[in-house]
C-alpha cells in the first residue's frame, strides 16, 4: 500500500531544492522561458497543464502506487524503447511544483513566507514518490543527471549486450539516410506533443571496453490514441524507434528534459558502428532495421507530421492553450498503464485534466503570461520555494 507522503519539512524541503537546482540551470541553458511558438501558446499551455497535475495527480498517483510502488514502477522503466521514461517523472515534480510557485506569486508571497493553501501531505507524497521512483531508475545513487556528470545510463546488462551485438559499421550513405529518419521522427513528435518534447529520449554514455562508447537517442509514444489529436490517416509503423550509436573521442550530456548533446555536433567520422531497432505495440522484442524500413519509417513519419500540423494550424487561440490539459494527462497515464491499472484509469485522469482547463483556459487567455516564467528564468533564489511550517 502506498503511504501518504510521511517525509521530514526538512527532507521535503532538500528535495524540492535538489530538483529546482537542477532544472534552473537546464532551463537557463536552454533559455527555454523565452521560447514562443506561431502553433501552441506555450507560456499558458504549460502552467495550465501543472494545474491540472496539481490538483488531480496525487490522488492518481496514490491509486498508482497502490498497484505498484514507485522502486518497482522505476526498475520497470529501465530499458530499450519504454514508455513512461526520464520524462514522466520530471513532469511530476514540474507539475506540481510549478503551480505551486505560481499560486505563492499570486498571493503576493515572498522566498520565506508560509503558503496558507500549503497542501502538505500531497507535497510531501508527490515528492517522495518522484525520488524512490528516481532512485530505483537511475540507480547511479543520483537522483538528477548533473549528480552523475550529466548522465544519464538506464540500460541492464541484456540490453547492453543487445547492442552490442547489432551495432555495426555503417557507411556514409546509411548514416545519412538515419539522420533524416532522426530528424522527421524529431518533427513529428515535436507537433504531435505541441511542442513539448515528449517522445524524444537521448541518454547514454556506456563506456565500452574498447575505449569507445555508446549512446542511444530514442522516439517513442509514436503511435498515440490518447490525444484527442493524435490520429492520422498516415500512422507510424512502430511505437517506439531506437537509434543506438559507438564512437569515440565524444563527450555526451544529459539533462532533466531528456534532451543529449553530443560534443562535437558533427561525430560521423567518430561514428565505429550504429544500429536502428524499432519496437511494436504488444512486443517485447526489438527489430533491426534495413535500409527499406529506415526508409519507410521516415516517410509515414513525415505525412503524419503534415496531418497534425495542418489540424493544428486550426486551432482557435483558446485550445492552444486548452490542450495543455490532454498533454499533460498524456504523462500520468503511462505511469498508470505501466503499473497494471486498465483504461478506465486513463479516461478518468484525462476527464479530470480537462475539467481543470474548462475552469481555468478563459481567465489564462484574458492574463499576461503568467508570472512564475519570470521568476524561474531570473532569481538568484530558490526556483521553487521550501515549506515553511505553521
Amino acid at each position: 500500500m502506498s503511504s501518504d507522503g510521511g517525509l521530514t519539512i526538512e527532507r521535503t524541503n532538500e528535495l524540492i531544492r535538489l530538483f529546482g537546482e537542477q532544472f534552473k540551470i537546464d532551463l537557463r541553458a536552454e533559455r527555454r522561458e523565452l521560447m514562443r511558438s506561431i502553433l501552441f501558446d506555450l507560456g499558458r499551455r504549460s502552467p495550465l497543464g501543472w494545474q491540472c497535475l496539481y490538483e488531480h495527480q496525487a490522488g492518481f498517483l496514490r491509486e498508482i502506487s497502490d498497484l505498484m510502488e514507485p522502486e518497482e514502477l522505476g526498475r520497470r522503466m529501465r530499458g530499450l524503447g519504454r514508455r513512461p521514461y526520464a520524462l514522466q517523472p520530471f513532469i511530476v515534480m514540474i507539475g506540481h511544483l510549478g503551480w505551486r510557485q505560481q499560486a505563492m506569486i499570486d498571493l503576493g508571497l515572498r522566498d520565506g513566507d508560509r503558503f496558507p493553501d500549503e497542501r502538505y501531505g500531497d507535497l510531501a507524497f508527490v515528492v517522495d514518490w518522484w525520488a524512490r521512483l528516481q532512485d530505483a531508475y537511475r540507480q547511479d545513487g543520483a537522483l538528477v543527471p548533473e549528480h552523475a556528470g550529466d548522465s544519464c545510463t538506464i540500460l541492464d546488462e541484456p540490453d547492453l549486450e543487445l547492442l552490442d551485438t547489432t551495432v555495426v559499421p555503417a557507411g556514409a550513405e546509411r548514416f545519412s539516410q538515419v539522420r533524416r529518419m532522426v530528424a522527421t521522427l524529431e518533427l513529428y513528435n515535436f507537433v504531435l506533443h505541441g511542442e513539448q518534447r515528449d517522445g524524444i529520449f537521448g541518454h547514454g554514455p556506456y563506456p565500452q571496453p574498447d575505449g569507445t562508447v555508446l549512446f542511444v537517442r530514442e522516439f517513442n509514444d509514436l503511435r498515440n490514441d490518447y490525444l484527442p489529436w493524435a490520429t492520422t490517416r498516415t500512422r507510424n509503423r512502430y511505437d517506439a524507434i531506437v537509434t543506438a550509436y559507438r564512437a569515440r573521442a565524444i563527450t555526451i550530456h544529459c539533462d532533466m528534459f531528456t534532451s543529449m548533446r553530443v560534443e562535437p555536433h558533427e561525430f560521423g567520422d567518430r561514428l565505429e558502428g550504429m544500429a536502428v531497432l524499432g519496437l511494436q505495440d504488444g512486443d517485447d522484442v526489438l527489430h533491426p532495421l534495413d535500409d527499406g524500413e529506415v526508409e519507410l519509417v521516415q516517410a509515414a513519419a513525415a505525412d503524419a507530421a503534415e496531418e497534425l500540423y495542418v489540424a493544428a494550424l486550426g486551432w482557435d487561440d483558446r485550445y492552444k492553450i486548452a490542450y495543455g490539459a490532454p498533454l499533460f494527462a498524456n504523462h500520468l497515464w503511462p505511469l498508470a498503464r505501466l503499473a497494471g491499472a486498465g483504461p478506465e484509469m486513463g479516461q478518468r485522469i484525462m476527464a479530470a485534466c480537462v475539467e481543470t482547463a474548462q475552469r481555468r483556459t478563459d481567465a489564462l487567455l484574458r492574463a499576461d503570461v503568467p508570472s512564475v516564467w519570470t521568476h524561474m528564468g531570473t532569481t538568484d533564489g530558490d526556483c521553487f520555494w521550501p515549506v515553511v511550517p505553521e
